[in-house]
């Protein structure tokens, strides 16, 4: 019984977890705005966007686009939040109609800023850039203001010192498969060994019990990877490893 209730815990768990996640991961942009990063993560029906820069500046990101003379930008232009435009030319874009980004966290720690924005794939408005749930490329480009401001500009008017920098990046499929991490000893009798592949540096590891309860729910690193189990009871436990780029189940038998 054990068993059979820990296999439709695993279903479970997996279903809710697996859909496929396609992300570019950290791009800093090339100098001289390489004090600019971006982050574009893709599920079947939402991007995220985070953007990480100078706190005292505003920044902009054309997707793709290899220049900035036309298309769909995003811009941070003030202390709250992010503003949807349309490039056109050379001047100062304008706004659009309707903001599809919607920004869901703005912190800063010392003179750096991270903001967090999420919109649907398809917005459906003329003008705004569709994104897809596959592998494939993008190109990028982006702006910033030469000097302390938030008073948008053109990016190539003197009297913003504006730079600019294109980048083109591929959405990579990053979900885990089965064997992309590994526990050892297992079974296990007082603790156990969880080994993240070695392009990811941290995780978030839940155990489940056969009915289902968090019995563990710990942060690791590739350093401080180690989880006791002496506190658990014998059985079979499911381990589920979350991480930025995915996530995987495996099964761990307690001793």
């Amino acid at each position: 019984m054990k068993n059979f209730t820990l296999t439709l815990l695993a279903l479970f768990v997996f279903s809710s977890i697996s859909g496929q996640t396609f992300s570019t991961g950290t791009i800093t942009f090339p100098s001289p705005l390489n004090e600019y990063s971006v982050k574009i993560d893709v599920t079947s029906s939402l991007v995220t966007l985070t953007q990480i820069m100078p706190n005292d500046r505003w920044y902009a990101l054309a997707f793709n686009n290899s220049s900035m003379s036309s298309g769909d930008i995003i811009a941070f232009v003030n202390s709250t939040n992010i503003s949807d435009r349309q490039l056109g030319g050379f001047g100062v874009p304008a706004a659009d109609a309707v903001q599809s980004w919607t920004t869901i966290s703005n912190s800063e720690n010392g003179t750096v800023r991270t903001v967090i924005s999420t919109r649907a794939l398809n917005t459906g408005e003329a003008g705004d850039y569709v994104f897809s749930a596959t592998a494939g490329s993008i190109n990028l480009a982006a702006a910033r203001a030469g000097g302390a401001t938030f008073s948008l500009g053109a990016h190539n008017g003197s009297a913003n010192a504006v730079t600019k920098a294109n980048y083109a990046i591929t959405l990579n499929n990053n979900e885990f498969d089965l064997n992309s991490f590994t526990i050892y000893p297992n079974p296990s009798t007082s603790a156990t060994t969880i080994k993240l592949p070695s392009n990811i540096d941290k995780a978030v590891v839940k155990i489940y019990d056969n009915l289902g309860r968090v019995v563990k729910n710990q942060s690791i690193t590739n350093i401080d990877n180690i989880v006791t189990t002496s506190d658990l009871t014998t059985g079979s436990y499911l381990v589920v490893v979350r991480t930025d780029y995915g996530n995987a189940t495996k099964t761990l038998l307690v001793e």
